[in-house]
């Protein structure tokens, strides 16, 4: 350590509210959509501590420890956690706290796998209702069993797409919102309607 420089700021053990909040953020889950394990999780600071990041809920995303280490080594990027930092606030704050799998199962099936009665429907209200996927009535049956095929719609796979690749640019033209150039910020079209 050079002189006259201070000792790097030291991480804080968090509080069991904070821990609390970021694992229900992830839906107690990795963070990465390509990963998404259960068994063991750390709590990653975004801006790390050494540079001066906080211990708000903000500044913390829940990883397992080979996301956590994949990251630290460089092979996961920043701007990679930035985006599913981004995701995780956007849909647990707009959907309840299944719709993460429930988009990420949607957009692993193929065209009109997924059939399901009326009661089913209403799990996938709000990703409908949000525009990322699309319900189609199949059967009717005399109205005693009507069934409808769930499927994802382009605007839903453009979202995982840009997800999982962790690519704020790209997620900003899906959902519609600003990108800066220079000084000025552009709003971009939103993704397929």
């Amino acid at each position: 350590m050079k002189k006259g420089k201070g000792k790097p700021r030291e991480r804080d053990n968090l509080s069991l509210k904070t821990r609390v909040a970021v694992l229900t953020e992830s839906g107690y889950r990795c963070a990465v959509p390509t990963c998404r394990t259960i068994l063991a999780l750390d709590t990653h600071h975004i801006w790390e501590v050494s540079a001066g990041g906080g211990n708000d809920p903000s500044n913390l995303i829940s990883l397992c420890p080979n996301c956590h280490a994949l990251y630290h080594r460089g092979t996961i990027k920043a701007e990679s956690i930035y985006v599913w930092k981004a995701m995780l606030v956007a849909i647990t704050r707009a959907f309840d706290g299944e719709a993460i799998d429930r988009l990420l199962f949607l957009e692993s099936c193929g065209k009109d796998f997924l059939v399901v009665s009326g009661d089913g429907l209403l799990h996938f209200s709000r990703l409908i209702a949000a525009g990322l996927a699309t319900a189609e009535q199949k059967a009717n049956n005399n109205w005693q069993l009507v069934t409808y095929a769930v499927n994802i719609n382009d605007k839903g796979r453009q979202l995982i797409t840009a997800w999982k690749e962790g690519d704020r640019t790209r997620l900003r033209e899906v959902m519609g919102g600003p990108i800066l150039e220079g000084r000025k910020r552009k709003k971009i079209r939103g993704g397929c309607h």
